[in-house]
């Protein structure tokens, strides 16, 4: 078999390959939250981060078969049965393949660079005037939030009105944690005696969960919380609650630390005096 009919046969597993994975893609990503494999969408900048992951995603599916293909088939078809005995042939490059190539490359390459980088400022952009402000203290080992805009009212557990802007101001107490939601697609580090900032805006009523996603201790991995994404009514009441003195209790059955100390306030003091086990 010549040349000319290896890089059609390469190119034609190619096409195939490509067209069956764009296909597959295309069908079953949208399902990926609804089977657990992926976090739920629950808010406006997670719908965002998804889309382009997805269009990353795909059109990162040709340049990959591209690869894997062409550099299989080269192993399989042209190995030697053995130890070479003398030099092969001197092979030229095609200097009109080489061009395409440098210029597909350049042109994708830029196409997601600019794209993310549009993707990344709508996304870091500032928020609407009705924004609600919260602020994200991390400690070992639970978030503790106030809301400013609420005279500084405070809690641990965490509730958010849907379809409204919500600002994260976050920083930490003792060592760098990350706050992270991963139904909201929010991460963002927390430094002590620094603040950073996210925004985002719930989209979805339900119950969620905060995480830590940085190691910081010997809790790190019960350092969750609940979320609860509620209506404007229902955040209402939690805050006048709050206002009144009522003390937020963490109820999540996925934290063991809860089931020991339902108290969120008492289970922070008592992890730090060290009686908890």
């Amino acid at each position: 078999m010549n040349e000319p009919q290896h890089l059609r046969r390469a190119a034609l597993i190619w096409l195939v390959l490509t067209v069956v994975s764009l296909v597959a893609a295309w069908i079953i990503g949208p399902q990926l939250a609804s089977w657990g494999s992926i976090p739920p969408v629950a808010s406006n900048r997670a719908e965002d981060v998804d889309k382009l992951l997805g269009i990353f995603t795909l059109l990162s599916i040709p340049v990959f078969w591209l690869v894997v293909v062409f550099a299989g088939y080269a192993a399989f078809t042209f190995k030697s049965d053995g130890r070479p005995d003398r030099d092969g042939p001197g092979i030229r490059g095609h200097m009109p393949t080489q061009v395409t190539w440098v210029i597909v490359s350049v042109i994708l390459v830029s196409f997601l660079f600019g794209y993310g980088l549009y993707a990344y400022n709508s996304l870091q952009s500032a928020s609407a005037a009705n924004t609600l402000v919260v602020h994200v203290n991390g400690e070992q080992w639970l978030w503790n939030y106030s809301f400013p805009q609420y005279g500084n009212a405070s809690s641990t557990t965490l509730e958010l009105p849907v379809n409204r802007p919500v600002r994260f101001d976050i920083t930490s107490t003792d060592v760098q944690h990350s706050f992270w939601v991963p139904a909201m697609d929010v991460k963002q580090d927390a430094v002590p005696g620094v603040t950073t900032h996210i925004s985002a805006t719930p989209t979805q009523i339900g119950s969620y969960e905060v995480r830590c996603a940085e190691l910081c201790g010997v809790y790190h991995s019960y350092m969750e919380t609940p979320l609860l994404i509620v209506s404007e009514s229902d955040f209402e009441s939690y805050i006048a609650t709050l206002q009144s003195g009522g003390s937020a209790r963490i109820a999540s059955p996925a934290n063991a630390l809860a089931w020991m100390v339902p108290d969120a306030d008492s289970r922070a003091s008592s992890i730090r005096e060290g009686w908890v086990a």
